[in-house]
């Protein structure tokens, strides 16, 4: 039963009838319709090319892998790795994170909790720092790269276009008062109210940048909040890539249109 369970569930993935998954084995649709029913297996002889039509194992077709066994095939998954092309290997990663997102959004109690669900996947090791969007962007750097990011602040031509404008206002006093990284000192209020611009709302701009943390409150003012540095530090490092030619160096396969 775990078997035939697994070879539906699969067959669906690929968007495939019984009669297609069949004549790709050179057998009947009945003959698939009896696996995922549970009343036969696939012949031993099928099983090779029956998981690599549903890109899995033989072990997992065949019920095994099913709690805590993901690390076991970490070793197959580097071999195979090391075989594939660059922009295979950027495919892969898509796909990788794909299923991440799927895993990670739940049905929530609330609108909030669904908003927060569907945030950008980020996680921060010791050596670099990886963000992953629905599908969208996904950039892995290292901690070397967004050091040098610091540098590219100091251009006159920044994109703040990119951003709504209240964030445009909040970073362009956060660089007047140069505490855009690494700031110990915090920002009084009296100091932001005198430089920002007429005509955004400070009260309502300073309330959505705290509940999104972008930015911190804490004793004398504000501070950048580290997912407001994230955002900025990997801009940055775009800046870098595009301003430097040869740097982008690998695209998708299969890039959207």
């Amino acid at each position: 039963m775990e078997t035939g369970k697994r070879i539906l569930e699969l067959r669906h993935r690929k968007g495939m009838t019984q009669e297609q998954l069949g004549q790709q084995l050179h057998v009947s649709g009945q003959a698939v319709s009896k696996w995922e029913n549970g009343d036969s297996l696939p012949d031993t002889t099928l099983l090779g090319s029956l998981a690599e039509t549903l890109e899995c194992s033989i072990d997992y077709l065949l019920g095994a892998n099913k709690n805590g066994s993901l690390r076991r095939l970490l070793p197959t998954l580097e071999a195979e790795l090391q075989e594939m092309k660059p922009d295979e290997k950027i495919d892969m990663a898509f796909k990788l994170f794909h299923l991440i997102d799927k895993s990670s959004i739940k049905r929530t109690s609330s609108f909030k909790e669904e908003a927060m669900a569907r945030l950008p996947f980020i996680h921060a090791g010791p050596d670099g720092i990886t963000v992953h969007w629905q599908g969208k962007f996904l950039c892995s750097v290292s901690i070397e790269a967004l050091n040098e990011t610091e540098a590219v602040w100091s251009m006159d031509d920044l994109p703040f276009e990119l951003f709504p404008d209240d964030r445009k206002a909040l970073f362009a006093v956060l660089l007047q008062h140069k505490k855009l990284f690494n700031s110990d000192a915090p920002i009084p209020e009296a100091s932001l109210l005198a430089d920002w611009p007429a005509g955004v709302d400070f009260e309502e701009s300073m309330r959505e940048c705290l509940e999104s943390g972008i930015l911190e409150k804490g004793k004398g003012g504000y501070r950048l909040g580290i997912r407001a540095e994230i955002v900025i530090r990997l801009l940055g490092v775009l800046l870098r890539s595009v301003g430097k030619p040869g740097t982008i160096s690998q695209r998708s396969s299969n890039p959207p249109a």
